[in-house]
């Protein structure tokens, strides 16, 4: 397979749930070697294949956040719009949460891509800020990875797969995306600024569920510079000269 992560949760489900089931039918059902294991391994693959194409609607709705309405927060759409008319993307469905905080969140399966925006970035940030935020998510949904981030916060929500969470990081791959994000906006110190302004409003999001902490487009524990996030003052010095 292309880019197997052996560390992913999502592989992990798999070979784990194969062997058990094979189990049972080797040990139990008295099938032999081959026959079992085949069953186990086509039977857990279509298990997973559909959990994976549920993954993204699950994640979304764990945020409880809503559509956000084009008449309610024009200035969101006519931003996402310009941006996405401009380098010919398409659209990802836009939604907000209910919360002071300022933060955001991209999530995504083969199919689409959607972005949560807290209250608190629509209402703290200006328009220069706001197309910069945009354009960071933007460049998280343009990330080729995000399926695969996404499912693997799905998978990591079963408590036999959480010990994994620590160990995967996603440091280089928000500087990456900050890089990208910047490419795509028309004024990139908005970029810098937009990071600069949601670190002042706070992004500790308090219900947010941990496994979903590298969609964040800010570390949602609030913490500096720890876990699946550099600092804000590392990824705005990154920008420099752009």
């Amino acid at each position: 397979m292309n880019n197997l992560d052996i560390r992913s949760p999502v592989l992990h489900t798999f070979l784990f749930f194969s062997l058990l089931l094979w189990l049972l039918l080797f040990v139990f059902a008295k099938m032999s070697l081959v026959v079992s294991l085949a069953i186990a391994l086509i039977v857990t693959f279509l298990a997973v294949f559909v959990l994976m194409r549920l993954a993204a609607g699950f994640v979304l709705r764990s945020f409880k956040c809503s559509l956000a309405n084009e008449r309610q927060f024009p200035r969101l759409h006519n931003a996402i719009e310009g941006i996405c008319v401009n380098h010919g993307l398409d659209k990802p469905d836009l939604y907000v949460l209910e919360n002071s905080k300022g933060n955001a969140v991209a999530v995504a399966d083969k199919r689409s891509q959607a972005i949560v925006i807290t209250t608190g970035a629509v209402d703290g940030l200006d328009l220069i800020e706001i197309e910069g935020l945009l354009a960071l998510l933007i460049a998280k949904c343009i990330d080729n990875r995000l399926p695969k981030k996404t499912a693997e916060a799905f998978f990591l929500r079963f408590p036999l797969w959480s010990i994994f969470v620590k160990g995967k990081k996603y440091k280089t791959g928000v500087l990456d995306e900050d890089f990208r994000g910047t490419q795509l906006t028309r004024y990139p110190p908005g970029v810098q600024r937009a990071l600069l302004r949601l670190s002042e409003l706070g992004t500790k999001m308090e219900n947010s569920p941990k496994t979903t902490s590298h969609l964040w487009l800010m570390d949602p524990k609030g913490i500096e510079g720890e876990g699946t996030h550099p600092s804000t003052e590392e990824r705005v010095l990154a920008l420099e000269g752009m």
